[in-house]
């Protein structure tokens, strides 16, 4: 298989301080926050740029923070940073959405402040909820909703 190069550009940059959590677009985006103030949750496709390195970027096995955990596990079964492409995604309650400046205002994110934006995208319980599911016996003590996750803090 033929390995491609992607370029991708971030559309904005995560912020966190004494005024909460926002998504500061870069103004050429803006447009496309058009409508989203009709969904209560988003997505936030971001890049874990304080982990993007080629030990990180190489390492294909981690050992998952979880009490429990039979041992090391392959990057694609964990929510680990080091990743070949170390992409993440957080969901976020939408406090409010300032399409004159282009900024989003969310409840909470696990990113941190100066974390580059990739993408949003609407939370939609037809494509997104999944009502039956399966996950490893160490996960029992983790939050099972955003909500929970949120209130500890993870």
């Amino acid at each position: 298989m033929e390995q491609k190069t992607l370029h991708i550009t971030p559309i904005g940059v995560l912020r966190k301080d004494e005024n909460g959590v926002r998504v500061e677009l870069e103004p050429a985006y803006t447009p496309g926050l058009l409508g989203l103030e009709l969904y209560s949750h988003v997505h936030i496709l971001w890049w874990f740029d304080r982990r993007d390195n080629p030990e990180d970027r190489s390492r294909l096995q981690v050992r998952p923070p979880h009490r429990g955990t039979p041992g090391p596990m392959g990057v694609f079964a964990s929510r680990s940073p080091s990743r070949p492409n170390p992409i993440a995604l957080s969901t976020g309650r939408i406090l409010n959405v300032d399409r004159e400046r282009g900024i989003l205002t969310l409840d909470w994110s696990d990113a941190e402040d100066g974390t580059p934006v990739l993408d949003i995208k609407p939370y939609s319980s037809g494509l997104d909820r999944v009502m039956e599911t399966e996950e490893p016996y160490w996960h029992a003590d983790w939050p099972h909703t955003y909500e929970e996750a949120r209130a500890r803090g993870e």
